[in-house]
């Protein structure tokens, strides 16, 4: 059987328009700003954009770029496409983050792991649930939660062991003694529903009807050692608190915090969407309430729609991001704007004005074929 010839398409360029605020701050940029700095290029290959203090330039790969600047990101030219790649694989490499408010159409499709950013705050999307199917509940782990504690000795070694809350000595029937710090001595144990309690008055846990709630980890008032979100008793893993049950779809959020000055704001918020929109922002009416000055009275939103979460930016002045875990390709007619800083790229690719001919187009094969399938959404 004679093999169809390849089609021919096109040839492709990328119209590409950067725009830099002038202040360099937090890595921000001003979505609001009058003045900044512009300039518009044509990309017919391979190219790396650099900057150097506001003047951005597009350069060959093969092009040292200029003493002091700093590389942005690559436009990379695959089998007649094109996609968009950190500038180099090292790790001081600049991070790339998607400008949601010019995602069409209608925001950006969280998924699990996504790091989203708001001006100057990050989350972490740890969790999401979309249907009451299979009966999930919110998992209250960390990015760095360690294993849960077990008690040292059997309970009936500790049938003359007093707990340190209520004095009591030995455990309860289906109250067992644990060690869930780094104190010793006399007050090492304690009843796993004294401590339970203990934090549930602590932490003011929601009595929402739909079960959201915001949880953090709390320290030891003697030792500060952190407590552990899960315990193991008896062989099973148990939650250390008892939460409310959260009515789906809904989604667990941490805070990703930059410095130990924002270590008490640490926390999983978990919000059901089942009769609402998530709101995000620095206003009294945010569900998510962000007290920074780089965030908006109302922020960004996430609502869930026909099966998936989606987060949306209401026209914030620093912007809603989400950062971007691998190579994009460009799509023909749409445009994609990338932030790298106080720098955005908007990205076009439209048909190459000065091609005269078509280019095969191949099927994708080896190293492009892998890059094919790890490209974002």
């Amino acid at each position: 059987m004679e093999r169809a010839p390849p089609q021919a398409v096109p040839a492709q360029a990328v119209q590409v328009v950067s725009s830099t605020w002038a202040r360099d701050s937090h890595d921000l940029f001003d979505f609001e700003a009058h003045h900044l700095h512009t300039k518009t290029f044509t990309v017919l290959k391979s190219m790396v954009c650099v900057r150097n203090d506001t003047n951005v330039e597009m350069l060959s790969e093969r092009t040292s770029p200029p003493l002091g600047s700093d590389p942005l990101l690559r436009l990379v030219q695959k089998d007649g496409a094109f996609w968009v790649d950190k500038a180099s694989q090292q790790s001081s490499s600049k991070k790339l983050w998607l400008v949601v408010r010019d995602t069409p159409p209608c925001g950006h499709r969280l998924s699990e792991n996504d790091v989203i950013r708001l001006g100057r705050f990050k989350f972490h999307v740890r969790q999401l649930v979309a249907s009451a199917t299979g009966g999930a509940q919110p998992e209250l782990r960390f990015l760095d939660s360690g294993a849960g504690c077990c008690p040292n000795s059997s309970q009936d070694e500790l049938r003359s062991t007093m707990c340190r809350i209520c004095l009591q000595e030995g455990p309860c029937e289906d109250d067992p003694l644990i060690s869930p710090c780094a104190c010793k001595g006399s007050v090492e144990y304690i009843h796993l529903g004294c401590l339970r309690h203990w934090i549930h008055d602590r932490l003011g846990l929601s009595d929402a009807s739909d079960g959201s709630f915001f949880y953090r980890p709390l320290p030891c008032e003697l030792c500060k050692a952190i407590y552990p979100t899960y315990v193991t008793v008896g062989g099973e893993r148990t939650p250390l608190v008892e939460v409310p049950r959260t009515q789906p779809p809904f989604i667990v959020l941490e805070n990703m915090v930059r410095d130990s000055q924002q270590h008490a704001s640490r926390g999983l918020h978990v919000i059901s969407l089942a009769e609402k929109v998530l709101k995000l922002g620095r206003g009294h009416e945010s569900d998510v309430r962000i007290a920074d000055v780089s965030i908006s009275r109302c922020h960004a939103m996430i609502r869930f729609h026909r099966g998936h979460f989606i987060l949306e930016d209401n026209n914030s002045k620093f912007g809603t991001l989400v950062a971007m875990k691998r190579p994009r390709l460009l799509e023909s007619g749409s445009t994609v704007s990338i932030q790298m800083g106080r720098t955005v790229l908007s990205l076009f690719v439209q048909p190459d004005p000065s091609a005269a001919n078509t280019q095969p187009l191949l099927p994708l094969a080896g190293s492009n074929a892998q890059i094919g399938r790890a490209s974002c959404r």
